[in-house]
């Protein structure tokens, strides 16, 4: 793990509770130091929320060697994962530095959120081993990461590199091809930016923008994703909202529309729905959000409704 900061301290406790020998490596030994101290942490908020015995925290911790020594970090490594600052001539740089320590057959990823595989490969001399593997926020907690490829990324690494995401227990998504950016992150800058206009525009404050979103949206999308959620409210439904509201219909909504293709409600939107799939994902919503509402109202964070007797 090259960068331990916030993402890399995550990514080296993730592999590490999976088993992994991982060695982390800083430039400087304070921020080493540093790094030990959140790993610590980290381990024992999983501790406390159930995720890891004492014994497996401490045992994960004890597979994580730091070092300050680049070509020490990546000796012998079968994967290298690096997670620098958002700067490609700095990940060039690095991988340059990577390109020349690591073991021919080595697996190199980037953990970049925004910027392209293949200009960070552009120094390398085996690009085919090079790939990105981005991370989410808290990385040991959230179990997606998406993997993409550069332009001369070879497949078996990209087969390679999943395959042992999901060994360590992550839900990887393979891309197709070099997508900077990825999903998460510019459907995050989408809502980043109308939020942002909200405020400026003095409709909401930051505080009621958050608000909309942690008690209200950002609930469901813990359990639906975007085009479910359109098949569930329904695309009729959908586009009416859209209309009155005095956007455009997209056309892929408005041609299935035409065809019938409502959603849940025929059978048929995005996604195929049977009368037994349609009950499970109904199910499923009204428990992750029963689970969310219950946890809520036991720790105090909202208020549990008095139940009033029936004279």
């Amino acid at each position: 793990m090259v960068g331990g900061g916030a993402m890399g301290c995550g990514i080296a406790l993730e592999f590490a509770t999976a088993g992994r020998q991982v060695t982390l490596y800083n430039t400087r030994s304070d921020s080493s130091a540093q790094a030990q101290v959140r790993m610590e942490r980290d381990a024992a908020q999983m501790v406390e929320t159930g995720l890891l015995s004492p014994a497996q925290a401490s045992a994960a911790l004890a597979r994580i060697r730091r070092t300050t020594v680049l070509a020490e970090a990546v000796a012998d490594q079968d994967f290298v994962i690096e997670s620098v600052p958002e700067d490609l001539a700095l990940k060039q740089r690095v991988f340059q530095q990577l390109d020349g320590l690591a073991s021919p057959g080595t697996i190199l990823a980037t953990n970049t959120t925004a910027l392209s595989v293949t200009a960070i490969a552009r120094d390398c001399s085996r690009p085919e081993r090079v790939l990105s593997a981005h991370y989410y926020l808290p990385a040991n907690l959230i179990p997606l990461v998406d993997v993409i490829p550069g332009e001369k990324t070879s497949p078996e690494v990209v087969e390679a590199t999943r395959l042992l995401l999901e060994e360590v227990g992550k839900a990887p998504v393979v891309f197709q091809r070099d997508v900077p950016g990825s999903i998460g992150p510019r459907l995050q800058q989408a809502l980043i930016a109308e939020a942002l206009r909200l405020v400026q525009e003095g409709v909401a404050t930051p505080e009621m923008v958050d608000r909309a979103i942690t008690h209200g949206m950002g609930r469901r999308l813990g359990v639906t994703g975007v085009f479910d959620r359109l098949d569930l409210v329904g695309l009729d439904q959908m586009a009416a909202i859209m209309r009155g509201s005095g956007r455009p219909v997209p056309p892929v909504i408005a041609q299935k529309v035409e065809r019938g293709e409502f959603g849940l409600k025929s059978g048929q939107g995005f996604y195929s729905w049977t009368p037994d799939a349609t009950a499970a994902f109904e199910e499923r919503v009204a428990r992750h959000l029963s689970a969310q509402l219950r946890e809520e109202r036991a720790s105090g964070r909202l208020r549990t409704p008095s139940a009033e007797t029936e004279s």
